[in-house]
């Protein structure tokens, strides 16, 4: 009991601490692969300059975010090559990371082109470009037949929406997510119990195939959602804003704030990825509520422990070029730029000394609650 009461103790004064210094699945999924739809749409809506075409793979409430990632992405990737493949980056990590939360499943970062998603995915996605189900229905008995093509129609009844419709696309995603994991369980199912499945379907019992296959949207209906804390998420977002505006600064302090956003970028985006969310669950945490969906945030609590040497080893090259930045823009009177340097280099002494050490406490509070 002294060892959970100090562990309160501690937790509750890294709780009021954080908040009065802020304050003035299971699936294999191809969503994430560097290949899938998701950021296939990105980079169609980057070469558009149209955020609509990535609308539709995020919830409506997450709109705001991306709409805001997408406007930044646009503006720094002008800046030079080097810059437009960290923003093009940064912007399909954002954009996965909030569509895998929509769906109520974990975000684990992005995954390389090309990689063995079995036969199911790939069949599903050839199916929905070609109109033709029956390669699809080949890995299939044809007792699970009828209801994939029920979940297939209706992919294609919703497939020719206008592009700038993003009610009408979210409701093509709907049904492309829907069948998409209904294929993919299917198939898993059958595989991984083949046998059992061989002696149902002989037995008359593999009748409905819809019973064998939950639909996708109950996975995380009920899941707990992990989100940056709204000013944690405002603060990002302003220092994106302001180093964006200093790299067009020109002489030394243009070419050292380019520097910055060149460290800063895949920084800021593990950050968003790992070591922010789960201080989203402090005023849940603070109330004593404890569920155990939020056992879910240990992966990145755990992920965030397991990498800080390397995430503080990145913070002192950032810090270097900071430094390197306010000199040059002191020495070419750019004041506004010595006071944005000074203002992120606080801002990095803050996620050392307390955001890390709270979101890591986080993780070891649940630990021990929840009795992992």
């Amino acid at each position: 009991m002294e060892v959970r009461s100090t562990i309160n103790f501690v937790f509750g004064f890294v709780v009021v601490f954080t908040f009065a210094l802020l304050a003035p699945g299971n699936a294999l999924a191809h969503c994430d692969g560097m290949d899938g739809p998701v950021v296939k749409a990105a980079q169609k809506a980057i070469e558009a300059a149209n955020v609509n075409l990535v609308l539709i793979w995020v919830q409506k409430p997450d709109e705001p975010e991306i709409r805001t990632a997408f406007q930044k992405t646009l503006a720094v990737r002008k800046l030079s090559a080097e810059a437009r493949e960290l923003s093009d980056r940064y912007f399909f990590e954002t954009l996965v990371r909030i569509h895998r939360a929509g769906e109520g499943e974990p975000y684990t970062g992005l995954k390389p082109a090309g990689r063995d998603l079995g036969p199911a995915i790939p069949a599903s996605d050839k199916a929905i470009d070609t109109g033709s189900l029956e390669p699809l229905l080949n890995l299939f008995p044809a007792s699970a037949h009828v209801a994939i093509r029920e979940r297939f129609d209706a992919v294609i009844a919703r497939k020719d929406y206008n592009k700038n419709d993003v009610d009408a696309g979210r409701e093509y995603v709907k049904a492309y997510v829907e069948f998409i994991h209904y294929v993919e369980d299917l198939y898993g199912s059958a595989e991984n119990s083949a046998h059992d499945q061989h002696k149902a379907e002989q037995a008359g019992a593999y009748k409905d195939a819809h019973a064998m296959a939950p639909h996708h949207e109950t996975k995380g209906e009920h899941a707990m959602e992990f989100k940056i804390p709204p000013s944690l998420k405002a603060e990002h977002e302003e220092l994106h804003s302001e180093l964006a505006k200093a790299t067009t600064a020109g002489g030394r302090a243009g070419e050292a704030a380019k520097e910055v956003a060149r460290l800063l970028h895949p920084h800021f985006v593990k950050e968003e990825e790992y070591a922010m969310p789960p201080l989203g669950l402090l005023s849940a945490l603070a109330e004593g509520k404890v569920t155990p969906d939020m056992a879910k945030a240990l992966a990145m609590t755990d992920r965030l422990k397991a990498e800080l040497s390397e995430m503080l080893k990145e913070h002192k090259a950032i810090v270097a070029a900071l430094e390197t930045l306010a000199a040059a823009a002191k020495a070419e009177g750019k004041t506004e730029y010595v006071h944005f340097a000074e203002k992120l280099l606080l801002h990095a002494r803050t996620e050392e000394e307390v955001l890390y050490p709270a979101s890591i406490l986080i993780g070891e509070y649940l630990k021990l609650t929840l009795g992992k």
